[in-house]
């Protein structure tokens, strides 16, 4: 190995690296990752409390959802102890990615696929067409392929600045991917289910204006046959 090169590099790596935005950013993600995590515990275990006679591949994507979001707060705690205790007291620890990052990136993908993979189904169930749940699946199919690959590289890559600069642009298209799909999921559900919600309100007022007629029809009927029965 050339001496110049490896000066290089390493001087390369020591430009590039900031300690003071991944200490922060690790605390805070763990913090909101757990809280999250609440919410999700007590939303599964008000959704098999209620809904026991869903179809058993919704509850099967459930509890798969609930086991990688557990895998999931595992590979945060692990990165959080790593940067924040392990690293303390040698801050040239944190030009190392943990294999506990790479594996989160790992289960943040599968977690995004399971996801968006039930509401494509959901919006086809809705809309009956076939062109957004395909689009939103495709973009899905994109960003996981996407995700693993660069789970591989963060699994090759022991330092922090080289898998910045390496992975800038798969992160990008990663996310702008997922990003995509999920827009279009939630706008195309939204605008599906406010249609056949507009169709269920008007058909309600058609039978409120009814019964309101009939209850107005039988009051002027009693009111006239009282009327008779005191002139006889």
């Amino acid at each position: 190995m050339d001496p110049t090169n490896s000066s290089t590099s390493l001087a390369f790596e020591v430009a590039v690296f900031n300690p003071s935005i991944i200490v922060g950013p690790v605390v805070l993600g763990a913090l909101v990752d757990t809280c999250l995590f609440g919410c999700l515990v007590i939303q599964t275990y008000v959704y098999y409390a209620n809904f026991a006679n869903d179809h058993r591949a919704i509850r099967f994507t459930v509890a798969a959802v609930f086991a990688t979001q557990i895998a999931h707060v595992m590979c945060v705690s692990a990165t959080l102890w790593n940067t924040a205790v392990s690293a303390y007291d040698d801050p040239s620890k944190l030009q190392m990615l943990p294999l506990a990052s790479a594996a989160t990136i790992l289960f943040t993908g599968i977690t995004g696929a399971l996801v968006e993979s039930y509401f494509a189904f959901r919006l086809w169930n809705v809309s009956k067409k076939l062109l957004l749940p395909i689009l939103s699946m495709v973009l899905c199919v994109i960003a996981q392929v996407v995700s693993l690959v660069i789970t591989v590289q963060a699994f090759k890559t022991t330092s922090v600045a080289e898998f910045e600069v390496d992975q800038n642009t798969p992160i990008t298209l990663a996310l702008t991917s997922r990003v995509l799909c999920d827009l279009i999921l939630t706008l195309s559900t939204a605008w599906y289910l406010k249609n056949q919600r507009s169709g269920y309100l008007r058909t309600t007022n058609m039978i409120d204006r009814l019964v309101l007629w009939t209850i107005e029809t039988g009051l002027i009927t009693r009111y006239d046959e009282r009327r008779r029965s005191w002139r006889v």
